[in-house]
This record gives C-alpha cells, structure tokens and sequence, in this order.
C-alpha cells in the first residue's frame, strides 16, 4: 500500500457516523484490512470483547480510545499501533492496553518496574572488548512526561506552547550552563531554519515531524513547529528534546569508553530537571509514562554507534547485523536510529531492546554484555573474510 501523510483530525473522520460517533464497524474492517498485509500488536487485541468494553464506556472516551488506536489504522507497516494520549488511558483502557503491553515486554506474572541508578564507573569499559574502542559515541536517552499535562497526541496547540514555556523556565533554574533553542515561530528562543537543519546534520534536533505519518495520523505531530525546540548544554553533552514523541527526551552524549561515565551524566541531567520543581509522569505497574508502550519501564535507551563492517559485508548486509544482534536482546539501527541506513562501514546504533522489567543499572550491563557477543563474531567475520581472499 501506498503511503501518504495523513492528520490525525483527517485521518480520524474514516471511523466516525453520520453523528460525529466511532463506528467500530468500520474500525474492524480496516483491521481486518490491514491484517492482510501486517498485523499489528493494536490489531491483535482489538478483539470483540475489547469492543464490548469500550461501548459501556462515555462517548468522550470512545473517541479517545480511537485516537489511541490512530496510528496504528492510518499505517499498514505498524509493528505496535497505539499511542497514549493521556496518562490516565493505561488505566482507562486497561482491558486492551494492558495484554498488549504484556505481549511486547514479554511480561509473564505479577511484576512492577522498578528503578536503579546505581551503575558503576570503570567497569563497564568498552576498551576491555576490543583496545580499538577508545573514542566511540556513547549515547543514553531517557523518556518522560510531566504530571498534569496531556500527552502530545491529544496536546492542543496552546498546551504545546504553554508546556514548552514551562521549561523554558525550568532550564533557567535547574543548575547546568546551557542554551535553549526553540522552532516556534516568535518565541524569544526562536532559531532560524538554517541553524535547525545544522543541529539535525549533529545528531543532536530531531527531524521535522510531518515527515513521517506514524507521528502526523497519531496526533503527535500535529501544531508543528509550535511547542517544539532542544536545549542544549554549554560542552554539548547534555540535550533535552522538547515536543516529539513524548513532551522530554533527555539525552547523555559521551565521546569515549565507559559506560557508566554515559549514566552519570545523564543522571544529573534527570535530577536537575526534577529539582527545578517537575514532577514526572509515573505508572504504579509500568513505571515511566510514555507515548508509545514500547517504551513504559525505565524509558531508557542506551546506545553506541559501532563499525561492523564484517557482519554487514561493508554495510549491505544490515539484516545479518540486526538477526545477530537481536540474539543477545539488542537492537541494531542506522546511524540515525529507527528507520534510517547503516553505511560502508556498517556503521550501526546498538542498544539493548529491554525497557520494562529491567532496572536502568540492568539495561547498562546487557549493553555491554551484548557487545562483547558482537564484537566477538565481528572479529571471527573477518578472519573468515580473510582466509577466503
């Protein structure tokens, strides 16, 4: 299927009634549709007991249940499909959010996240894998959303620019040397196009949203540019995401070998933000509120950028490297992360796949652990490679 970008508010009228209603008829059929081609985690548990559930529900939660399911059904290559709008939706629709969840965390049993940042500097050396790995880019992200606020999907444009406002005033007050650069237009902190695409040529800005109809049909896109913009610290380690996929991205940037150098930093980003007077969005079961449940647990993220030119065959290979890699729970991507391509080099970001049922100490230690299986094979590759020249 042809892929087009669509608005949520567009996108959303398919599955309405005369009256304005959610005909969950016309719901199943484009499930049913979109099975043929993939079925997504939000298609597999909309199930007729779902239905059943969500029709005792008010009519203004039927309306946000389809929301949630947004961008699942505006998308025939969903691997998840759902977005929270809300903090309240994980507890609101339960009855169908929650089997999901459990199926892509692989959850079996009673659990609760739980929180440790207690990782250890000098141990987790990436130099001990291979002397070679003495200058490498580390990278740590952690989602979060703030108590009180919609999340993005279902922000209005004024909540968008009232929350970035917000933070602005926290970065002033939260203690580390920085600049905040903001996209919406007419804001104090507004940079021009040119310096945008600059930051996005780094590494460091996220990419314009509208681009990719997973976030425009959902609703996480929608307002563009308002309510967005990165901060950034003064020696450029320490970055902060404002108005993408979640309201925060916190992000660590380490140029070097130890991981645990990579949690430290961001740790006292995470701290500073909280100190300023924040208070992040919680789950008593899931722990961090996030946008999309792939990330609910820690909502941490840790990556390097690793060459594996063996693995990929000189970068044309990049499905080897990710089967391998997804062996020892880890994800490879692109060198601009989900959806973009490995180079030459094979050039690729690695992190652990884990979020939930993992503390934020366990998802530094599988990174590495990970490692040393990868670049154990990357080493064999290329013996192999050379025996056959």
């Amino acid at each position: 299927m042809e892929q087009q970008i669509v608005f949520k508010e567009e996108a959303r009228k398919a599955f309405l009634d005369g009256d304005g209603n959610v005909d969950f008829g016309k719901v199943q059929a484009r499930w049913n549709e979109l099975a043929k081609v993939k079925v997504s985690l939000g298609n597999k548990y909309f199930t007729p007991e779902v239905v059943e559930q969500v029709k005792k529900l008010s009519g203004a939660d039927q309306q946000r249940f389809l929301d949630v399911m947004m961008g699942g059904l505006a998308n025939d290559d969903s691997s998840v499909g759902v977005y929270a709008t809300r903090p309240e939706d994980y507890d609101v629709f339960s009855f169908y959010l929650q089997p999901l969840i459990r199926d892509y965390h692989k959850i079996e049993g009673e659990t609760k996240q739980e929180h440790d940042w207690n990782i250890p500097v000098d141990e987790y050396v990436l130099t001990k894998i291979d002397p070679k790995l003495e200058k490498v880019s580390m990278r740590a992200r952690v989602a979060r959303n703030v108590k009180g606020w919609n999340l993005p999907p279902l922000m209005s444009k004024e909540e968008r620019i009232n929350f970035e406002n917000k933070m602005v005033e926290a970065f002033e007050n939260f203690g580390i040397k920085g600049k905040y650069h903001s996209l919406t237009p007419g804001h104090k902190n507004q940079i021009t196009q040119e310096q945008a695409d600059e930051l996005i040529k780094r590494h460091f800005l996220f990419n314009d949203m509208t681009t990719d109809n997973h976030l425009t049909s959902s609703g996480v896109a929608s307002d563009w540019p308002f309510g967005r913009g990165i901060w950034i610290s003064e020696d450029e380690t320490k970055m902060i995401w404002v108005g993408e996929e979640d309201q925060l991205r916190i992000i660590s940037i380490v140029q070097g070998n130890d991981l645990g150098k990579v949690d430290q930093s961001l740790y006292q980003l995470l701290t500073g933000i909280e100190k300023s007077g924040l208070e992040f969005a919680e789950h008593p079961t899931y722990g961090v509120v996030t946008t999309c449940p792939t990330n609910m647990g820690t909502g941490k993220r840790q990556s390097i950028l690793g060459k594996f030119p063996n693995i990929t065959n000189g970068g044309k290979d990049e499905k080897k490297l990710k089967d391998i890699a997804r062996q020892f729970g880890l994800q490879a991507r692109g060198m601009g992360g989900e959806h973009s391509a490995m180079d030459h080099e094979g050039t690729a970001d690695i992190s652990p796949s884990a979020r939930f049922g993992v503390t934020e100490a366990v998802v530094t230690r599988r990174l590495y652990e990970g490692l040393i299986k990868l670049y154990e094979i990357e080493a064999q590759a290329g013996k192999e490679q050379q025996q056959q020249a």
